[in-house]
Formats: structure tokens, C-alpha cells, sequence
């Protein structure tokens, strides 16, 4: 008759509850048993089995809610844990090229530093490994208190970054050199290629004319004012660029200075390096390495600026970095309107809306092209067979839709690695080693900062919803 007694409090005062899509098992008491009626936890326990709960029941808990039901009443009382799943691990790519562009400058004999020979240039020979890929993981199940099994979530893969000139092995996960050549690493596309150059043994002027070519430039003289320099891969110039067009899809160096004269323009998929930087328009996808000063320019890297002389100055215009900006003065004496902007990645959140909006558009086509299989299908499931130009459009649709399968999953790769770089720029701040001076605006991401006193070695950072400075 006990048995009986506790059985009817169980059913008609507790509630079995799961929590968290089954992990985790709950117990809810609507109110205390009365006087004199004893419980038990092997009744409890029995009457947790019997709604559903088959895994994980904690004894030790089942036994302190028997002893003392009364104190649990009217609280949610975690009474069984099941086996949480173990997700697995993203593929991982291995790259063995240097790709940051940030190398230690060249000591001469006479004891000056030069900034530009920083060993940028690397040639690789055919069978060079090149990126590895580690493959994803498929992670493990777990096991819910109610007996279901709790699927892991398989690791996001990635691809390797095959480029020009570049083999994957039947494996997937080698990339190596396809041919000798110079190796270029472009972060924006996530592609390696390897490619030939071109060299210009004197200045680049009316006697060698605009140059376009498919794999790297190097001018061992100056560009003139109004030429044209475009390249897929690097362009490296000897002396200055005055007044000229350069355009790479890997890195750009220019040893003499870049001298805009508001007419000159200089973009590159990589990185650029240079000693000075005047009325110019930069745009670079990676980082910009400036030796002295940039003046009166609109620059713009994906990743970060960094000025790397003793005396380095930004005054006057607008720089912007998807990460960091770094230099020693920041502004002038005569409060020069001048911008920074860091936190932004205009290249990256481009293309990712480009991707959106690619992916709208491929969703559309996929649906009409589905409608119209299944009602040639349906056609052909009624009468047996389709007309002969019914049945060809039919195969021409299954294969339409398998390129649409194909072509959506390489959005859906770009877009997750675009995602993960923009996740990346979190920690975007402004470093400056010496002096800002009054009439500097600073902004990260959405938040913006006036100086209207001069201040000495400060980091301008995110904190608490607002930019601070805080000391170097």
C-alpha cells in the first residue's frame, strides 16, 4: 500500500522535464507529500525512468529529494545528465610561404637600415610544397538522458589555396609548385600562384610605353608621370613612382617614394612598401609598411598601416585599416585636419555583400529550375515516356541544377572565409609612439574620437562602448 501511496504522489506531484534538447533532465515538485508518508529513491527513480528518462539519473540527487522533498518543492532540480557531443574540428591550411609582408630590413655596410630589401621575393622550384590541408573532423555523438543520440556538428572545411601554376595531389591536402617561379600569396582571392616576371632594365617613360602583364614587374629605374603599370602578380620599382598608375594583384614595392601630385594611384592585393607616400590615392588588401611619412594621401589597407622610420609622420587626408594603424606622429603642430580609420575592411565587407547577393539570385534560379524538373517528370511519370526536345531539356536542367549545387558551394566556402577574417579585426586599435596633435579624427568601427589637445604615446582602443586611450 506504501508503494502505492508513493507511486500516486510521484504521478500527481512531479513533473519530468527535458532541458537543453535532451542533455540534461529536470524534476519539478508542485508541493510536499504528507505527514507520515515515507518515499523512497528507488521509487523516484523508478518514476523517472517511467517518463522517459533512461540515462545519466543521479543516485546521489534522487537520494537528497527522498530525504527531504519538502525542500525542493516548486524548484527545478537537475535530477540526470546525459553525454554532451563533442563537435569536431575545422580543417586547418598550413601555408609555407611567408605571407604577411612584415620582414626584418636589411643592415648595410655603413650602418643604415634599408627598409625596403626585406628578402620579399621568393622563387620556388616545380614539386615545392607549397600549403597543406588538415582535413576536418567529424566530432562524436553524445547521448541524451532520454536514450536519443545527440549529433555532433562536423568541422567547417576548407579549400587549399590553388593559384596559378599550382597542383593539388589526388590526396586533396598537398598544394605544391607546378613549375619554377616567384611565389605570390594573394590574401583577398586565398589563392597562391606561381608566375614568371617581367624586367624593365631603365625608367619606364615614352620608350617602353604602359606595361601589362600576367605575372610579376620589376623596374630597375623610375615610373614617369601619366604611365601605367598593371600586374597579377608583384610590381617591384627601383626608384619613385611621380604622377603614375600601378596596379598588382600580389605585393607592391617602391624603393624611391611614391610622389602622387593628386594624380597618382597605387593599389595592390598584397602589401605595399615604401619610404614616403605624398598626394597620393593607396589602396592595398594587406598591410601597408611605410618607411617615413605619409602626407596629404587617401590610403586604404585590408589589413594593417605601419610607418617604420624614426620620424615617422601621418598629416593631413584620410588612412584607413581593416586592423591597425601604427606611427610615431600622428597629425601636426598646426592642427592638420587628418583621419584615421581602423576596424573597416572595405575589400572583405564588399565582397561578403557581393556573395549575399550572388547567393539570392543562385537561390532564385535553383527553385525555378527544381519547379520546372519535377513537371517534366511528373510528364513523363504520366504518359511513359517525353517527346524528344522535352526529354533533352530535361537533361539539360539536371545539369543546370548540378552546376548551381556546385557554384553554391563555393560561395558558401568564400563566405565562411571571409567571415572568419573579419572576425579577426575585433582588437582594432590606432598605436602612436610619440605625439598626436589637435585636429586628428579617429574613428573605430562605428565610434568616433575628436582630439582637441595634443597627446604623447597613446593607444586608441575600443573599451566600454567608446574610444580611450590607453598608455603604451
Amino acid at each position: 500500500m506504501e508503494d502505492m501511496d508513493e507511486r500516486s504522489y510521484w504521478s500527481r506531484n512531479a513533473k519530468v522535464l527535458l532541458e537543453e534538447g535532451g542533455l540534461f533532465g529536470s524534476l519539478l515538485l508542485d508541493s510536499a507529500p504528507p505527514e507520515g508518508l515515507c518515499l523512497s529513491p528507488e521509487g523516484l527513480q523508478e518514476f523517472i525512468r517511467q517518463n522517459g528518462i533512461q540515462f545519466g539519473i543521479d543516485p546521489v540527487v534522487c537520494q537528497q529529494i527522498a530525504i527531504s522533498p519538502g525542500s525542493y518543492v516548486k524548484e527545478r532540480v537537475r535530477i540526470a545528465k546525459g553525454k554532451p557531443p563533442v563537435n569536431g574540428k575545422d580543417a586547418q591550411i598550413e601555408i609555407y610561404i611567408e605571407v604577411d609582408g612584415e620582414h626584418r630590413p636589411k643592415i648595410l655596410e655603413n650602418g643604415r637600415v634599408d627598409y625596403f630589401d626585406m628578402g620579399s621575393v621568393q622563387t620556388v622550384v616545380k614539386g615545392q610544397l607549397l600549403a597543406r590541408r588538415i582535413p576536418p573532423t567529424d566530432g562524436q555523438d553524445g547521448l541524451g538522458v532520454n536514450g536519443h543520440p545527440l549529433p555532433a556538428k562536423k568541422g567547417k572545411d576548407y579549400r587549399l589555396p590553388q593559384g596559378r601554376n599550382t597542383v593539388i595531389e589526388e590526396d586533396g591536402c598537398v598544394l605544391k609548385a607546378e613549375k619554377d617561379g616567384h611565389v605570390v600569396y594573394i590574401p583577398k582571392e586565398n589563392k597562391i600562384h606561381v608566375l614568371e616576371e617581367f624586367v624593365v632594365q631603365k625608367d619606364v617613360d615614352f620608350s617602353v610605353g604602359n606595361i601589362e602583364f600576367s605575372g610579376s614587374v620589376r623596374v630597375n629605374g623610375n615610373v614617369q608621370p601619366g604611365f601605367k603599370i598593371k600586374a597579377e602578380g608583384d610590381i617591384e620599382v627601383q626608384g619613385y613612382v611621380d604622377a603614375a598608375m600601378i596596379e598588382a594583384g600580389g605585393n607592391v614595392t617602391i624603393r624611391g617614394g611614391v610622389q602622387g601630385r593628386l594624380k597618382g594611384f597605387v593599389k595592390a592585393g598584397g602589401n605595399l612598401k615604401t619610404p614616403f607616400i605624398q598626394n597620393a590615392v593607396v589602396d592595398v588588401g594587406g598591410n601597408c609598411l611605410v618607411g617615413e611619412s605619409i602626407m596629404h594621401s587617401n590610403v586604404s589597407a585590408g589589413l594593417k598601416i605601419v610607418m617604420e622610420g624614426r620620424k615617422a609622420v601621418i598629416v593631413g587626408g584620410i588612412v584607413r585599416a581593416g586592423e591597425e594603424v601604427v606611427t610615431r606622429v600622428l597629425g601636426s603642430p598646426m592642427a592638420t585636419p587628418t583621419e584615421v580609420e581602423v576596424g573597416v575592411h572595405p575589400h572583405l565587407r564588399s565582397e561578403l555583400n557581393a556573395i549575399h547577393e550572388s547567393l539570392k539570385e543562385l537561390h532564385k534560379n535553383v527553385d525555378k529550375t527544381q519547379k520546372a524538373i519535377a513537371l517534366l517528370e511528373n510528364m513523363a511519370g504520366m504518359g511513359g515516356h517525353l517527346p524528344p526536345d522535352k526529354a533533352a531539356l530535361l537533361q539539360k536542367l539536371k545539369m543546370t541544377h548540378e552546376h548551381y549545387k556546385v557554384e553554391e558551394e563555393e560561395f558558401m566556402l568564400r563566405r565562411s572565409e571571409i567571415e572568419i577574417l573579419l572576425q579577426e579585426v575585433k582588437g582594432a586599435r590606432v598605436n602612436v609612439f610619440d605625439t598626436v596633435y589637435s585636429g586628428v579624427k579617429i574613428t573605430i568601427s562605428n565610434y568616433s574620437y575628436f582630439v582637441r589637445d595634443s597627446i604623447s604615446r597613446a593607444a586608441f582602443v575600443i573599451k566600454d562602448a567608446e574610444i580611450r586611450t590607453v598608455p603604451l
